[in-house]
């Protein structure tokens, strides 16, 4: 757990299908690195548009920097694990299922625990976290790595490629989630 300020410590939720209704967050209650972002952005959207999702890693925080504490004393950060890979067939980046193998993963084991795409976007849809961009919620999206996290979320959200044009790309992803958006990436350094 990372002390963050006040007296909360983080904790990181692991959620598969089972547990999504319990643990994702309801605010109603309660980008690109370095370089030619447009090289960056067609670089992502063709690792995104040929690979599948199989982890998100997001919290949401208020406009006073609050995270989701559920009157607990924690904060939480989930950490959404997802079925549509195949790691006996299919394409996938290998240095990352290598990564996710030494922290634990058990891909074969985890397939009928995993959330559903589909089923994920559909409840957040349901909990109405989309559609930040109209200023009626003041949701801060918090993510590790939010160029990956968000390409892949909006291709789950309209189950289409991402947009041909980083423009499009941009005007999409603040049609959905707004503009606060922060990447602990770029936080830490990396």
């Amino acid at each position: 757990m990372t002390p963050i300020s006040g007296n909360k410590s983080i904790v990181v939720r692991q959620v598969f299908a089972e547990d999504l209704d319990r643990m994702i967050f309801k605010p109603n209650k309660q980008v690109i690195g370095k370089g030619n972002p447009i090289i960056n952005y067609n670089y992502m959207k063709s690792n995104v548009d040929a690979l599948q999702i199989i982890q998100l890693g997001l919290s949401l925080s208020d406009a006073r920097g609050n995270l989701p504490d559920f009157d607990s004393p924690f904060s939480y950060f989930w950490e959404f694990n997802f079925r549509e890979i195949d790691i006996n067939r299919g394409r996938y980046a290998s240095d990352s299922i290598e990564l996710l193998i030494r922290q634990g993963i058990d891909f074969e084991k985890n397939k009928e625990k995993e959330i559903d795409s589909k089923y994920f976007a559909k409840k957040f849809w349901d909990y109405g976290l989309l559609f930040n961009c109209y200023g009626l919620k003041s949701i801060t999206w918090i993510t590790v790595h939010s160029t990956y996290d968000f390409g892949f979320m909006l291709k789950i959200l309209t189950q289409s490629p991402l947009p041909l044009h980083l423009h499009s790309f941009v005007h999409q992803l603040a049609y959905f989630f707004g503009y606060n958006i922060f990447d602990l990436k770029h936080y830490w350094g990396y």
